[in-house]
């Protein structure tokens, strides 16, 4: 045991470098049977054997390989063809050596489906009141806006941005969009008032015409139309 010792501090004293240092402490924690320590460095940082390792979306320590995948190999050697290494406490942040086990992907993927039924939570409705009619409801949640139904959630919109109009066709009041140009109550209205005609006087020769009154003519024909053009052009 000092002979060991003794050729443990002779290596330690004759490392020039940091990764010297790195080399010479990863293999005397392997002669000795001792794993180096994952220290902590931040949420998102942890560091093994002098290598940064940082978290990525899936929870996994990442470098150019994984945290769990690196200890496993350094402790066990290489990991074979098909095989992934598994947390048994499904905490990925728990990455000891013995909370990590060696399976083939099928185990694997099998063992998570089986774990995901088991630890399924099971949900209870709870009760909550209608903002809108005042109605309690049973719910996960307490749903879109707070309100028990759809028929309230619309009928609380409508309230709000709304509005009653006359119509200018039939004289029925409908309700339309607040903020919104719609005059008809609807498309049978709207397409009558555009049948409507209305007389109207050429202004050249004084006949009567009769047109729709969207139309904004002011003259029977063409003839009487540039009898003005030329009395423009004259001037």
């Amino acid at each position: 045991m000092k002979d060991k010792e003794r050729l443990f501090k002779l290596l330690r004293d004759s490392v020039e470098t940091p990764q010297e240092s790195f080399a010479v402490e990863e293999m005397i924690c392997k002669v000795e049977g001792i794993m180096p320590p994952i220290k902590t460095v931040t949420d998102t940082k942890k560091t093994f054997n002098g290598i940064n390792f940082y978290r990525d979306g899936r929870g996994n320590y990442l470098c150019s390989i994984t945290l769990h995948r690196f200890i496993w190999q350094y402790v066990n050697g290489e990991i074979p063809d098909g095989y992934e290494i598994h947390h048994r406490d499904l905490n990925h942040d728990n990455n000891d050596i013995s909370n990590l086990q060696l399976l083939t992907t099928e185990e694997h993927k099998q063992l998570h489906k089986e774990l995901k039924k088991n630890i399924k939570p099971v949900m209870k409705k709870k009760k909550f009141v209608c903002v809108y009619c005042g109605k309690e409801y049973e719910a996960f949640h307490a749903g879109i806006n707070k309100y028990c139904s759809s028929e309230c959630r619309y009928a609380a919109a409508r309230e709000i941005y709304d509005e009653t109009r006359i119509c200018p066709q039939c004289g029925k009041p409908f309700s339309a969009y607040k903020y919104g140009k719609q005059k008809f109550c609807s498309r049978e209205c709207l397409f009558a008032s555009l049948r409507k005609h209305e007389i109207k006087k050429c202004l050249v020769c004084g006949k009567e015409m009769s047109f729709r009154q969207s139309r904004n003519r002011k003259y029977c024909s063409q003839e009487c139309y540039h009898k003005t053009k030329h009395k423009n052009s004259i001037r």
